[in-house]
């Protein structure tokens, strides 16, 4: 179905755009994808454009027959702490904008990539079904839970009203090459190889390394994606996700030992850790693409750390 389909992939530079980028082409799929700041790590056809102004989502989504949403202005948990508005303004300008745009030039499908962050706090893994609006996003993610939130309302809307083909995906943490390893803007995985990666002494990790968190290596993302724009754009969001939670203390033990480097972490109760538990219940999604392989948490650190290693010639 992608072979010589038009599919913009607006965030082409990211975790996900990059390596969603990398497999379209692969599959025939003639793909215009987008950058604004960061420039392209994979060859292809990139454009610069700015999806906060209306002008650019309608001329990116201009004779396109598939839309993916992946651009998103995105922080680490430091600049959430310091400033939890940061990233609201420009997401909804994003979202609305391309949608619209999609609307106005007749695009046949939209993938919206959501987050897990839509959920309220929950202690066993949970099911789409669960999200219950009228109890808030943890609170560290507020700000980008109520914006992914809202957002699922807003394409909800485009799909009663116009009949757009839309398909929403609810990811947990993602993680693999082409991430953010910059300390500022860097999520727990990314900071933490940074960090074990120039053989940081003390090894400090803040809460006590008991929170359960899923983490979905990036190429099983993909899979998913591709699975949910060819099969499934009608506007229900699944939770996609590797089905199995991993504890700090255990990501943190996988990471050291992926680096090479023997320190003893150190777990500063006194720090913030986030939400306690965080894994999502995969039965939906299954039940309409069947059960699908993941790779294993090992595996996917160690792949990280070696394409890091490889592209800034780190530990050679």
């Amino acid at each position: 179905m992608l072979r010589g389909k038009n599919i913009l992939v607006a965030g082409g530079t990211g975790l996900v755009g990059t390596n969603l980028v990398k497999r379209l082409l692969a599959s025939g799929a003639e793909v215009l994808a987008s950058y604004h700041l960061k420039p392209a790590a994979v060859k292809g056809e990139y454009r610069k454009f700015d999806f906060t102004d209306f002008k650019d989502c309608m001329e990116a989504t201009s004779d396109m027959d598939y839309v993916v949403i992946s651009a998103a202005q995105t922080y680490g948990s430091k600049i959430m702490k310091e400033n939890p508005t940061a990233s609201i303004l420009a997401n909804l300008k994003i979202y609305a904008g391309l949608l619209e745009a999609s609307s106005l030039n007749g695009v046949e499908k939209v993938l919206v990539i959501s987050s897990s962050t839509v959920y309220q706090e929950s202690d066993h893994p949970v099911k789409e079904h669960e999200l219950d609006m009228n109890k808030p996003p943890y609170p560290l993610y507020f700000g980008v839970g109520w914006v992914n939130r809202y957002v699922e309302q807003l394409a909800a809307f485009y799909w009663k009203t116009h009949g757009m083909k839309i398909g929403i995906v609810r990811p947990p943490g993602i993680y693999g090459p082409y991430d953010k390893f910059d300390e500022e803007k860097s999520n727990v995985l990314p900071a933490l190889i940074r960090r074990a990666l120039k053989r940081e002494e003390p090894f400090v990790v803040w809460g006590d390394g008991n929170a359960v968190r899923d983490f979905l290596y990036v190429e099983d993302l993909v899979d998913d994606l591709l699975d949910v724009l060819e099969n499934y754009c009608v506007c229900d969001p699944v939770n996609v996700g590797s089905g199995r939670g991993v504890t700090v203390r255990g990501a943190v033990q996988v990471i050291l030992e992926a680096c090479g480097h023997e320190a003893t972490p150190i777990y500063d109760e006194t720090k913030p850790s986030g939400i306690p538990y965080r894994v999502l219940d995969l039965s939906k999604f299954e039940a309409v693409f069947g059960k699908k392989e993941r790779t294993p948490f090992k595996d996917g650190i160690s792949r990280t750390v070696e394409w890091l290693r490889e592209v800034e010639g780190q530990g050679l």
